[in-house]
């Protein structure tokens, strides 16, 4: 029997998805430090494949199974893969941040996301109604249901007293001074930041999305649907407001998603106007979504 993803309860899927990742997290954690699962076993575009990003991909398909999750998989390391024909499609990335695993820092994460399959037409990124990022070093796993909220654990979210991180990612003169105009706006509101590059996208847009750090821009236009898939929506689901540049990124396939930007309530109009006074209003314009146009979809 084929089932449709409105024939599977959203709570139910959501606590799925945030146990699958908490596994695969455990599963990474404790094979830290094995230099032979850093062996490169092929090469894309801008990333490479370690045995540790394909082992692990093969066990949350593994997972995916003995949930009785029957639809289609999306992945970098193996593309499409069909694990029935309910009509659902699961975004993973099984190891976000593999460049830090592989220098021994601990910030990485595990980002599944699952959508509707529609017949008529490829699913988008806009059409994610449950996901779960899991970091792999000593936190729970943060998920969300649209409509029902973010978890972490089985708790909600706790909130922290003191935040001064933005995270950033660019690459040209250009593209760094979207970022220090940011800086610039921030501290001029008498805040008190620091830049990082954490190198695992997936938490970064979470956290900022949580409101724990003050925002997260990526300006290279280099991130991909897998890179983002749950984060971006656990953000909405949060509260923040989430630029894409590129919203109707197919994830049916691995697209490019363009401009990504990330920031709580409370830092939204002075990192929304630096970016602005940058020349990237349009992108803005496009590519904005809070939490009310998300449920009004």
């Amino acid at each position: 029997m084929t089932l449709e993803l409105e024939e599977y309860d959203i709570e139910d899927i959501r606590k799925t998805l945030a146990r699958i990742a908490g596994e695969a997290a455990g599963y990474i954690r404790d094979r830290f430090g094995m230099t032979g699962l850093l062996r490169v076993e092929a090469v894309h575009a801008r990333d490479e494949t370690m045995s540790i990003d394909s082992s692990t991909e093969e066990y949350i398909i593994e997972l995916l199974r003995a949930e009785g999750i029957r639809g289609v998989v999306t992945s970098e390391e193996r593309g499409t893969v069909k694990l029935g024909d309910d009509r659902l499609v699961v975004v993973v990335d099984p190891l976000d941040g593999s460049k830090n695993f592989a220098s021994f820092i601990p910030w990485a994460a595990v980002s599944i996301a699952v959508a509707p399959l529609p017949e008529d037409e490829p699913p988008r990124l806009t059409d994610i109604v449950a996901g779960a990022v899991a970091p792999i070093f000593g936190w729970p796993v943060v998920s969300f249901a649209r409509g029902r909220g973010v978890y972490e654990g089985g708790s909600k979210p706790l909130l922290t007293p003191t935040r001064r991180v933005v995270f950033y990612y660019a690459e040209s003169e250009k593209q760094a001074e979207v970022v220090l105009n940011v800086m610039r706006r921030l501290r001029r509101e008498g805040r008190r930041i620091s830049m990082r590059a954490g190198g695992s996208a997936s938490l970064e847009t979470t956290w900022a999305g949580l409101g724990r750090a003050l925002a997260f821009l990526d300006v290279r236009g280099r991130l991909r649907t897998i890179d983002i898939a749950a984060a971006v929506h656990i953000a909405l689901e949060a509260g923040a407001y989430v630029v894409v540049e590129r919203w109707g990124a197919r994830i049916d396939r691995v697209e490019e998603v363009g401009v990504v930007i990330v920031a709580p309530p409370d830092t939204w109009d002075a990192v929304r106007e630096a970016v602005c006074e940058k020349g990237l209003c349009e992108t803005i314009e496009r590519g904005l979504l809070s939490r009310e146009d998300k449920r009004d979809r």
